[in-house]
């Protein structure tokens, strides 16, 4: 997350702040029934799931009821 608020950081400390704080939030919503996002794009994994918070791409993987973050990514059109 520290790359991703620095990037932001870049434009504005006040944005990159409200857009970690909101992206924790979104995180936190995990925690109850983390089964419920899609499973993910990026892995064979049937208990790994992503979930998108503003354009960045959030993957995670389940293992006996706890969620561990793998990456955060914004994906780019190029």
């Amino acid at each position: 997350m520290l790359n991703i608020k620095s990037y932001i950081s870049t434009d504005s400390v006040k944005r990159a702040n409200d857009f970690i704080s909101q992206l924790k939030s979104t995180i936190k919503t995990l925690d109850t029934m983390p089964q419920r996002c899609r499973r993910s794009l990026y892995t064979k994994s049937d208990n790994t799931h992503d979930i998108i918070h503003k354009g960045y791409t959030i993957v995670y993987k389940i293992i006996e009821n706890t969620v561990y973050i793998l990456t955060i990514f914004k994906r780019r059109n190029y």
